[in-house]
């Protein structure tokens, strides 16, 4: 039960969180201060992505979703605003990627049962078998966006795309807005507004070299700020700071009161 969590968490001298976001809903959900959490970026396997910052001129705009198949990842956002922005632009592509569990056919079928028509514009990738097919996935892609209905606390999808050099449009809420602002590698828009993600492809359509700062941007931060190294060296740094303190305790005597 909740109480049961609340009160084993205060038995623990520190949490680990990738997202100020996700450290205030759960120091607001466990009832512990915010203080009991510790913020380290969220870090990616760098090796083999190397898709690397283009302007896409000679390839057809290709928006990418790439996510578990389920109503909370916001493929059917992704849907409506594609067919708000094929309209404009016939020749763009949607790639869509991701595991789908036998619970989520009936969604995934639903959502997509129009998308077939559009024939070469319309591809369902299904989840790839290695990291080298999830790679080629992301390098397929102009931008990426997976419009999440619930709160994302992490937001992975967001840095193995911009490790390749594909911006991202993401909805602002949840982790998002962190990571845009610390990568400069995307735009934000309200959440479950298909019109304003249309509108926002529309913008990198137009404008190419935006979209290429954003790319580069994105791509230079990721491996700035992001890589598995650097998530392990502030790992340690926060378990041997919990290390040295319960060492410390253990050594310094305590003084016996009065008789």
């Amino acid at each position: 039960s909740l109480e049961l969590i609340r009160s084993n968490v205060q038995q623990v001298d520190g949490v680990l969180v990738h997202s100020d976001y996700y450290r205030a809903f759960m120091a607001d959900y466990l009832d512990v201060p915010v203080e009991h959490f510790h913020k380290v970026l969220l870090g990616i396997n760098l090796e083999g992505h190397d898709g690397t910052p283009a302007d896409g001129s000679d390839e057809p705009f290709t928006i990418g979703f790439f996510a578990r198949i389920c109503k909370e990842k916001g493929l059917h956002n992704v849907v409506k605003a594609f067919e708000i922005f094929h309209q404009a632009h016939p020749d763009s592509r949607l790639a869509v990627g991701g595991f789908l569990g036998k619970e989520s056919e009936a969604y995934f079928h639903e959502t997509t049962k129009h998308l077939p028509a559009l024939n070469e514009s319309y591809k369902y990738w299904g989840s790839p078998a290695t990291p080298e097919e999830k790679i080629a996935f992301y390098k397929s892609l102009s931008v990426l966006s997976v419009p999440t209905d619930y709160h994302e606390p992490k937001g992975l999808f967001v840095l193995e795309a911009l490790a390749n050099g594909v911006p991202v449009v993401q909805p602002a809420h949840g982790a998002f807005p962190e990571l845009i602002e610390q990568t400069a590698g995307g735009l934000l828009v309200p959440p479950g507004d298909p019109q304003a993600l249309a509108d926002a492809w529309e913008r990198l359509y137009q404008d190419k070299e935006y979209r290429l700062q954003l790319a580069r941007q994105g791509y230079e931060r990721v491996r700035q700020f992001y890589s598995a190294e650097l998530m392990a060296t502030e790992s340690l740094s926060f378990f041997q700071k919990w290390v040295d303190a319960a060492v410390l305790k253990q050594n310094t005597p305590q003084l016996m009161p009065d008789p």
